[in-house]
């Protein structure tokens, strides 16, 4: 479980600078491939069909319909990362932004 939330962690980050700044064309590219992974944990038990397929859409919908119930059994520990997101973005984020 420590990767995940390692890269929940990011997710949380990647989320908390979206809210603040538009992210540049690097880190959209990097919280794309972030949200993809945070999907894809979810999606264990089938394998995943190739992408752009309806399939795969479909796909990664159940999945990250299984992560948001997941956040929902976890309140504690997602508002514990998003805080500590949060605090990370601001501390990142440019004066004028805060």
């Amino acid at each position: 479980m420590s990767d995940f939330l390692d890269v929940l962690s990011i997710y949380y980050f990647c989320d908390a600078m979206a809210n603040l700044r538009p992210l540049n064309p690097a880190e959209y590219l990097g919280c794309t491939d972030i949200y993809e992974l945070v999907k894809t944990h979810f999606a264990r038990g089938f394998d995943l069909a190739p992408r752009g397929t309806p399939e795969r859409i479909e796909q990664m919908r159940a999945a990250y319909l299984g992560f948001l119930n997941w956040q929902d059994a976890n309140p504690a520990l997602v508002a514990e990362l998003r805080g500590a997101a949060e605090a990370r973005a601001l501390g990142e984020a440019p004066a004028a932004l805060r």
